[in-house]
């Protein structure tokens, strides 16, 4: 779910960029490029930890650009990433009004839908109420803003973001 890798971004100035404090200037690029980013590979990219040699990136491991004085700079860097996998338990939040399709929980910035086929079969829905929930036995309800403990059955990651289809239908999952 949440790691702390090594990863590699490649960082273009433009000559007018050019001046003493490189560093700060390559910093600050890379935390706005990087950071909220999702890539299917690594997943979303919550924060940079930590960037490996700064003090060399300040003299000359930038490469020139023919034609265009662009300097090209490799930086590496340590970042921690979220990544959801197929089986994983979480913890959610159930954000969108509930329908009789289902309903949408997040957690982060993970996306995910629960159908009424993925539902315990004593889970009912409730429309006539205000507002429309599913109600179980005990008097459980799932309704917008509750906390839901589900099963990821698929993801889908992509440069817009992360979505999940997820479950109740087994033991331990449901209303926290």
């Amino acid at each position: 779910m949440f790691f702390h890798l090594t990863m590699e971004k490649t960082l273009v100035l433009s000559p007018k960029d050019l001046r003493r404090n490189i560093r700060s200037l390559l910093r600050s690029k890379l935390i706005k490029l990087v950071e909220g980013s999702c890539s299917r590979r690594y997943g979303y990219i919550i924060a940079i930890t930590h960037i490996h040699n700064t003090e060399a990136l300040q003299s000359s491991l930038g490469r020139i650009c023919e034609g265009t004085g662009n300097v090209v700079f490799n930086v590496q860097y340590n970042a921690i990433v979220f990544k959801p996998f197929r089986n994983q338990v979480i913890d959610a939040l159930v954000t969108d009004g509930v329908t009789k399709e289902g309903f949408f929980a997040k957690a982060g910035p993970l996306e995910m839908f629960i159908s009424y086929k993925n539902m315990p079969s004593d889970m009912q829905f409730d429309d006539t109420a205000v507002p429309s929930h599913f109600t179980g036995d005990g008097g459980v309800k799932i309704e917008k803003d509750t906390c839901v403990r589900v099963k990821i059955l698929n993801t889908r990651i992509d440069a817009d973001g992360m979505h999940a289809v997820a479950t109740l239908k087994e033991d331990y999952l449901g209303v926290i």
